[in-house]
């Protein structure tokens, strides 16, 4: 996966970026999109509940505090947008 390659290789002096799970990674680019968290679990294949709780994982681990902020946090480290 060229995002998981992104992370291990330029960006494991972010904090928590080079923590992200495969199922969070996943979901990143899906944070950029306006669909709703119950859209990107129909597109996951998995629940509502697993979306909220992996974007709330992955605002932690970029250090932010909204879905606005973490992307534009993923966006400055170069993983999406």
């Amino acid at each position: 996966m060229q995002l998981r390659f992104k992370v291990d290789t330029g960006l494991g002096g972010a904090v928590g970026v080079s923590s992200l799970t495969t199922a969070e990674l996943r979901l990143l680019p899906l944070l950029f999109t306006h669909l709703t968290f119950a859209e990107i679990s129909e597109r996951l294949y998995v629940s509502p509940h697993a979306v909220k709780t992996q974007a709330i994982s992955v605002y932690r681990k970029l250090g932010a505090s909204s879905r606005g902020q973490a992307v534009q946090r993923a966006q400055q480290l170069g993983l999406g947008g």
